[in-house]
This record gives structure tokens, sequence and C-alpha cells, in this order.
């Protein structure tokens, strides 16, 4: 009867000592996983803003462009409206 009662109590400790190296290693794998969301998660954020600039540069040039088409064009109209004999 002493057996089987120290039997019982191994098996419960045993099984007390897998769920807890059980949860203790899931713990583990929940911190790296939360490092690597995080890490990508500034990793993202640094490319949003990136690309926000890169957007905001792009909007500066084409305005740039646009500016020196109407510069164009208008000096273009001028040039072909006081040339002589054109019309």
């Amino acid at each position: 009867m002493a057996a089987g009662v120290y039997e019982i109590d191994r098996r419960e400790k045993s099984s007390s000592e897998t769920v807890t190296a059980n949860l203790t290693e899931t713990e583990q794998r929940v911190r790296t996983l939360s490092d690597q969301i995080r890490v990508l998660n500034d990793q993202h954020t640094r490319q949003i803003n990136a690309n926000a600039r890169e957007l905001q540069a792009l909007g500066i040039q084409i305005q740039t462009l646009e500016s020196r088409l109407n510069e164009l064009e208008d000096h273009l109209r001028v040039r072909r409206e006081s040339a002589p004999g054109r019309r």
C-alpha cells in the first residue's frame, strides 16, 4: 500500500514538474515572439516613415516640374504669338 501511495505521489510530482516546465517553455516562447513582433513593428514604422518622406519629396518634384512645364508652355505661346507671318 505504501508503494502505491509513493507511486501516486511520484506521478503527481512528475506531472506537476512537466506542467511547470511546459509553462516555462511557453512563457519563453511568448517573450521571444513578443520581441520579434516588436522588432517587426519598429521596422514597419521606419519603412512607413521613409515612404512618407519619399512621397513628400516626389510631390515637391512633381510640383516643380509642373511649374517649369507651365513656364515653358507660356514662353512657347508668347514666341508663337510674336513670330511675324505665322498666322
